[in-house]
């Protein structure tokens, strides 16, 4: 029955333990550390709260040292909450527009083909192509003038 119990404890701590990798451990500690820095900041802020309040107690009465302490920290929060806005304001995406260069070759390319297939044209009706040509010409004299 040995061997049974030594089968089922492996089968167990394989399952059961917590398998992480060197990424996921990493994560945790970021994790565990980002946690620590707000609980501490938060006890720091509580303290420095407490001494505003003891500092303008002697100065103005508790109520209206209470009230500053608190309009103290919410503008400070307010402050804070800006700043992480505009820090982690998403930038607009822009558009990408295509290369200069990629746009003068799809247009040579263009021309080069559509001049080929003129060219044929022009080689196999000349009579028409002189007609087409002196008309456009002639439109083309009388509207920009």
């Amino acid at each position: 029955m040995n061997p049974l119990l030594q089968i089922l404890q492996q089968a167990l701590v394989d399952n059961l333990a917590p398998k992480k990798s060197d990424l996921l451990q990493r994560g945790a500690i970021g994790v565990f550390v980002v946690a620590l820095t707000v609980a501490l900041s938060f006890i720091a802020l509580l303290f420095l709260a407490v001494a505003f309040y003891s500092w303008m107690t002697p100065s103005i009465a508790p109520p209206l040292a209470a009230l500053a302490t608190a309009g103290s920290a919410l503008v400070i929060c307010l402050i804070a909450m800006a700043i992480t806005y505009v820090a982690l304001k998403p930038e607009p995406d822009i558009p990408s527009q295509p290369d200069t260069d990629q746009i003068t070759e799809i247009m040579s390319t263009v021309a080069s083909m559509a001049g080929e297939e003129f060219g044929k044209t022009a080689e196999s009706n000349p009579k028409t192509t002189l007609l087409l040509a002196g008309i456009a010409g002639l439109v083309a004299g009388k509207y920009l003038k």
